[in-house]
């Protein structure tokens, strides 16, 4: 007998049995986040505790590599959040590290090393250390120059004395450095005194009067080393025949530093008598030979070709060759004449009512030579 089926109806689902795995996602989460922070500040504690180590040991290479693996760690935008004292602890520290170097450095003659080390500092961001790494560049720019200029490197001295002021903004050093770079201009022209390279001995000079008025090396100068230097360089110009920048720096002389020693000499050599060589000739250049020549400063035309002349009056005679020579004092022009046995006077080529042939002038410091012609 068949029996009738039942249909069952399906009830409210059931809720799945959790997994007991899921119990624990919570808590470990929760400990991940409080393990890493903490892991995390006591890896840059125990480096920054490292680095202090090293660099009050000395070693300053150290110490900025340990600072630096606390600013990778604790400084980063994740980690900075909790870890900022310890990032900016170390951020100081380092810049403190890159000083206490320089200061080493510069210590130990290492000037071009440890600029950059200051420039870390000032690099840094902390105003504190900016401060301080400005101040330790000009000290350095200072020291370095002194040990240039030690070397005789005058100019290489004279840039880093210059580069100064651009740190030292407080103008702390400004008395210290005007000082230096007197004494750099000083030594400069100094040296070239030495050479003897005038020229140049001048305008070192020159600029340090000009620029350090107040300093004992330019006061020095003005006494008589650049007036010496400027009578000594006109010497040296007349030598190489440059008469005109001769005149002129024995004029600077006696204008400029009236009072120096220099000046009266300047003077007596602008007015020494100067050598004059000339040669008596005939129209077709042959030389007239034994033939009285005379000079005089001052004449006037009696008709062509005959002069009296008066003033000062220098004369001498022709050798075989009909050649010349005397000294005569530097004057605006002189007429030169020659005994005429045929006239039994002395004559001289006429040119016109105003200007003889036979005129020469005699300037400070410079030799002439004259040509006369008979006809």
């Amino acid at each position: 007998m068949s029996q009738a089926s039942v249909s069952v109806q399906p009830g409210p689902p059931q809720p799945a049995r959790p997994r007991r795995t899921a119990l624990f996602v919570v808590p470990v989460v929760v400990l991940l986040l409080l393990a890493i922070p903490g892991g995390a500040f006591a890896y840059a504690e125990n480096q920054l505790s490292a680095g202090q180590r090293l660099q009050a040991s000395g070693d300053f290479a150290g110490a900025l590599n340990a600072y630096a693996t606390v600013e990778s760690v604790a400084g980063n935008p994740v980690s900075r959040v909790l870890l900022a004292d310890t990032a900016n602890k170390a951020e100081a520290a380092a810049a403190e590290t890159h000083v206490s170097w320089g200061n080493q450095l510069q210590q130990q003659g290492k000037f071009a090393d440890a600029e950059p080390q200051f420039d870390a500092a000032v690099s840094s961001g902390i105003a504190d250390w900016q401060t301080r790494g400005n101040e330790a560049l000009a000290a350095l720019y200072l020291a370095w120059g002194d040990s240039l200029l030690a070397q005789k490197k005058f100019d290489l001295a004279i840039d880093k004395y210059r580069g100064v002021a651009g740190f030292d903004t407080p103008g702390r050093l400004r008395q210290d450095t005007t000082a230096h770079l007197a004494t750099a201009f000083a030594a400069y022209a100094t040296s070239y005194v030495a050479d003897k390279d005038w020229p140049n001995a001048v305008t070192w000079f020159k600029d340090l009067v000009k620029n350090y008025p107040e300093s004992p090396e330019a006061k020095l100068a003005l006494a008589g080393q650049l007036p010496d230097a400027l009578y000594s360089g006109a010497l040296a110009y007349v030598q190489l025949s440059r008469y005109q920048q001769a005149r002129d720096a024995m004029t600077d002389v006696m204008t400029t530093y009236p009072h120096s020693s220099a000046a009266p000499k300047a003077a007596a050599a602008m007015a020494a008598p100067q050598p004059l060589t000339g040669m008596l000739e005939t129209p077709d250049h042959q030389g007239v030979p034994n033939r009285l020549i005379r000079i005089s400063t001052r004449w006037r035309i009696i008709r062509p070709g005959i002069y009296a002349d008066y003033g000062t009056i220098y004369q001498t005679t022709t050798d075989r060759g009909g050649n010349f020579s005397l000294k005569v004092p530097p004057g605006k022009a002189y007429l030169v004449t020659w005994w005429d046995p045929a006239r039994g006077t002395f004559v001289t080529t006429f040119v016109s009512d105003t200007v003889p042939v036979n005129q020469v002038t005699i300037d400070p410091l410079q030799p002439e030579h004259a040509t006369v012609t008979t006809a």
